[in-house]
């Protein structure tokens, strides 16, 4: 169920006191001293942890490889959604509506983190966007030049649309020449 759904954050916590509970009562319902935070004992092994997995982490890992795939394969999984959800737009500009099926909820729920992190190859630009996604560098070019991406008419334009003429396409609300 991790790897279909966001788990709520209430789910997650009632799974970890069942599974500190085991490292910290005996069998007759005694509580057992805690010698470490639970928090230490899900640090890696080599961080003096005893390597338990953080369930979160684990969900939006799993979650995320939908979404890595959604974007990187083709199949017949990914162009239901694709014709459902997203069509000509990219996966970054989708907005959530509440019909929206509760899988792709929980996609578009970490979607941002996900895309922070990615870096996209360009291909026919149509599902990259130009201010927005990691495609040029190893930052997007809102963060390298914001005060460009502060006065840029429209933010969300894919790199194919900008690049479409010999000039690019892209509109300010105001001239970036000052005068002389």
């Amino acid at each position: 169920m991790m790897s279909f759904f966001e788990l709520p954050k209430g789910v997650l916590e009632k799974i970890d006191c069942f599974r500190s509970r085991f490292y910290w009562q005996n069998d007759q319902h005694k509580r057992k001293y805690r010698l470490a935070r639970w928090e230490i004992m899900c640090q890696p092994k080599d961080q003096g942890g005893l390597g338990i997995q953080n369930l979160n982490i684990q969900n939006k890992c799993l979650l995320s490889k939908w979404l890595f795939k959604l974007l990187n394969e083709d199949g017949m999984w990914q162009e239901l959604l694709r014709n459902k959800y997203i069509k000509e737009k990219t996966m970054g500009s989708y907005v959530k509506k509440p019909t929206d099926s509760h899988f792709w909820k929980s996609l578009l729920n970490i979607r941002d983190s996900f895309l922070e992190l990615s870096h996209f190859k360009i291909n026919n630009g149509k599902q990259t966007r130009f201010w927005e996604d990691t495609w040029l560098g190893d930052k997007p070019l809102k963060f390298r030049f914001p005060g460009l991406f502060n006065i840029v008419r429209r933010k969300q334009d894919t790199v194919a649309k900008v690049l479409s003429s010999s000039v690019l396409n892209i509109s300010f609300r105001r001239n970036l020449v000052g005068q002389n």
